[in-house]
């Protein structure tokens, strides 16, 4: 007799029909045991801990960063650690769920394990330091030794919660899901609660937590929703009589009795379904590769036209998870009321495909969709709107289906009558992980670099078309009428990508014109050049937000961070430049000469860029003496040797979501330990965006780490804060200058010595009176939101100053 294969419509039918009468069975032995106040409890505890899990993972990676650095390679390998360390517990974890008879038990014990995690991290994480610090400095590991240092690192202190959490889903699972017939459905419902945590508690902190309470505390009340979850998951337990044994001998005597003829069948191996099975398992975790390398791609485009504010990224991955939480409850309620086979989870694929490839004409038009033509208005709550509505209009349909694939592949991978249900949820959920931290790494770190933003989507996005096809050609014998899908899908695609959008993205229009003069897409950013001859003016797009603009106010502040460091240490024989941008700054450094330089740069296309500034940054790129560095400056000072004369930050602005940490007191003191005795530090401080208080109170920290701080003032919107061994004089400037009257290069850049003093507009004495007393910016409370409402009054001020005679 021919063998059936689970997803054989013959085998359907029959199934359906068995599973009615053993659900009847089980319900007899199942209707006193869970009530629907009951299963609604365990949906709400799965929610909870789903807002927990993602208030843990924006944390953990923002203390993270603080020690491993903010570059992307950091922040992948926290990444890693983090959903690693589930995939572990997943895998290994999912077998106990089968064995134990109390199940909700062990679940309310790993939620106080995670809960104990979660307190003691604050102070673990911030206690590796010395260790990363000591192995950086004298071990002076290859970066990417230092790489594989950050991985082992973040998974000492990440691994044992993560791998608790990874045990959650085949435990509730096994508690839930009982009733045959109904598993992917049951486990569907728990996927979107969990999801639907999970966006919200990446809102939450994202804009809330992290800025009214700071990054310990909000840590530690993720760990009071866990300590919360275990004593109510605890509680529950002693009221459902969960009888694990009784219904799973209620299954296997169904099933016998239902089918006595199939004996034969029964006793002969059933290849098809163990190959159709293997499939589901592979497939379903290539399209966990793929999700985790779209989300990876979305948020680079996506940054592009937000502010790239501390919220930006949480906002982004809460429309992310939203359209996830959306397909699972769709899913659920789909496969609890009709049979799914591999065609569904075919024609899933298939659509996910042509979604991601619609979405390629979507990020094209973004530039025509403002906030001014949208909203109508620029306060922080329409940015916020905006930057969440611009998630959703691009991410909400191909996520929803992304989110329908789980409770399909639970459904068709648990055969809805075995019995293993735990073993067979964690392995489909680790499977699903692991390949999911591989696409994650793949997609940044080789696909864009090598096909572009729009290459690495459509590669992506054929992976998913590939899948559909194979599912279809699997199923084609038993359902010829669904053979017409993916036939359709590849003529769909074919079509989208002969008329797709040129892969450009700007941010403030649809593609290139005749001045675009650099284009690259990297690991970390997307970097434009644009250049007008006629006006000699140039200007950089780095993510999308414009950078080393060539106007005369800009040049004047560039050229006053190079020269001025170097004017009152003339003697300087070592240098360091943070945020290198487009070296103009670091190229008037280096007309002073001094022996060595070393420039670090988030951002590789940002060093490369730079050759288009050549006139303007004195061919610094070709200076013996420049040594450059694609690191973040914390993480560098970190790893330096020896001490610096003058150490400076070119622009950087607080709101930044990779620049916060920069104007924090930690990192004035990493600058202090790294200067010399007499070593000259200053900063770039910009003053639109923020609030008068917040510019305050980073003077504030400055001056508390540097008591010698002058403030200094170039026109425009920013500022430059300088830092001396001692108190600085108007005479010691003066003489200073003078002394420097010989350089070739500083008269034609900054004019005479009183143009240069002009710029000074703050002594220490008024610039500590000014700041004022109160609160220091630290790691643990450092939220600037973009805000406006100072800046015209703040500029007004500067500009004031500036035109006041000065006594000397």
């Amino acid at each position: 007799m021919a063998q059936l294969s689970i997803f054989d419509p013959l085998f359907q039918r029959r199934l359906n029909k068995l599973h009615f009468l053993t659900r009847n069975r089980v319900n007899r032995h199942r209707k006193f045991d869970m009530t629907i106040l009951q299963r609604l409890l365990l949906l709400f505890i799965f929610f909870l801990t789903g807002i927990a899990a993602l208030i843990y993972q924006v944390a953990w990676a923002r203390e993270a960063t603080l020690v491993f650095g903010v570059s992307v390679y950091a922040y992948s390998m926290v990444l890693a650690a983090f959903m690693g360390g589930m995939a572990l517990g997943s895998f290994l974890l999912r077998t106990v769920a089968d064995r134990t008879t109390q199940p909700l038990r062990l679940y309310a014990l790993l939620q106080g394990g995670i809960a104990l995690c979660g307190l003691l991290s604050p102070y673990v994480l911030p206690g590796l330091l010395p260790l990363y610090g000591a192995i950086a400095q004298h071990l002076a590991p290859t970066a990417q030794l230092l790489t594989v240092v950050r991985l082992l690192m973040a998974l000492v202190v990440l691994l044992p919660p993560t791998f608790l959490m990874g045990g959650a889903l085949p435990l509730m699972a096994r508690v839930v899901a009982q009733q045959a017939g109904a598993i992917g459905s049951d486990v569907g419902r728990l996927y979107a609660a969990d999801t639907l945590g999970a966006a919200v508690g990446s809102a939450l902190t994202g804009l809330l937590l992290l800025r009214l309470l700071g990054t310990r505390e909000t840590i530690w009340l993720a760990a009071a929703l866990n300590l919360g979850c275990a004593l109510l998951a605890w509680w529950l337990s002693t009221h459902l009589h969960f009888k694990t044994a009784q219904i799973e001998q209620t299954l296997v005597s169904a099933t016998a009795h239902q089918r006595p003829r199939a004996k034969t069948r029964a006793q002969a191996p059933n290849t098809g379904r163990a190959t159709s099975t293997r499939f589901l398992l592979w497939a379903y975790a290539l399209s966990g590769f793929a999700a985790l390398g779209y989300e990876i791609v979305w948020a680079r485009i996506l940054a592009i036209f937000t502010l790239n504010a501390v919220f930006s990224f949480a906002i982004m991955l809460t429309a992310f998870l939203s359209g996830l939480t959306l397909g699972g409850w769709l899913a659920a309620w789909w496969v609890r009321r009709r049979p799914v086979t591999l065609m569904h989870f075919g024609v899933l694929q298939l659509l996910v495909a042509l979604s991601s490839l619609g979405m390629l004409f979507i990020f094209a038009r973004l530039p025509s969709f403002t906030i001014e033509d949208t909203l109508g208005a620029t306060a922080l709550s329409h940015f916020i709107a905006f930057e969440f509505l611009l998630g959703v209009m691009t991410l909400l349909l191909p996520t929803t289906l992304l989110g329908m694939l789980f409770p399909v592949a639970a459904s068709l991978y648990t055969h809805e009558e075995h019995i293993t249900i735990g073993d067979r949820i964690g392995l489909l959920s680790a499977c699903n992980t692991l390949a999911a931290i591989a696409g994650a790494l793949v997609a940044g770190f080789l696909f864009i670099p090598w096909l572009g933003l729009k290459g690495t989507l459509i590669t992506l996005a054929l992976m998913n078309l590939l899948l559909g096809v194979i599912a279809a050609w699997r199923v084609r014998r038993q359902q010829t009428q669904w053979w017409r899908s993916p036939a359709v899908a590849v003529g769909m695609a074919a079509l989208l990508l002969s008329i797709s959008p040129a892969g450009y993205y700007l941010g403030f229009r649809e593609g290139p014109t005749d001045q675009m003069i650099f284009y690259a897409e990297g690991v970390e950013t997307t970097v434009a050049v644009f250049a007008v001859p006629e006006h000699n003016f140039k200007v950089s797009f780095v993510n999308g937000r414009i950078e080393v603009p060539t106007d005369a106010i800009s040049m004047r502040a560039f050229r006053l961070l190079g020269h001025l460091p170097a004017v009152l240490r003339p003697d300087a024989e070592r240098a360091l430049m943070l945020s290198f941008g487009n070296g103009i700054a670091t190229g008037s450094l280096n007309t002073h000469q001094i022996p060595l330089i070393d420039a670090v740069d988030l951002s590789a296309e940002q060093f490369a860029a730079a050759a288009e500034y050549w006139i303007e940054n004195y061919n610094v790129l070709r200076s013996p003496y420049l040594h450059t560095h694609v690191e973040d400056g914390r993480n560098f000072l970190l790893q330096a040797h020896g001490r610096y004369d003058i150490i400076t930050t070119d622009a950087t602005h607080p709101v930044n979501a990779s620049s916060w940490a920069l104007f924090t007191e930690e990192f004035y003191r990493s600058v202090q330990q790294r200067l010399s005795e007499e070593g000259v530090f200053m900063q770039w401080l910009p003053f639109h965006s923020l609030t008068e208080a917040e510019y305050q109170q980073i003077l504030r920290t400055f001056q508390h780490v540097f008591p010698h701080a002058t403030l200094w003032y170039t026109g425009g919107s920013h500022t430059l804060l300088l830092a001396t061994p001692q108190r600085l004089t108007r005479a010691d400037l003066q003489s200073a200058l003078q002394a420097a009257a010989a350089h070739p290069q500083l008269n034609d850049d900054l004019g005479s010595v009183a143009a240069i003093a002009a710029d000074w507009i703050m002594d220490e004495d008024a610039l500590r009176t000014y700041a004022g007393p109160g609160a220091l910016v630290t790691d643990d409370n450092a939220y600037f939101l973009p805000q406006s409402q100072d800046t015209a009054r703040l500029l007004q001020m500067m500009v004031d100053l500036a035109a006041k005679p000065h006594v000397q």
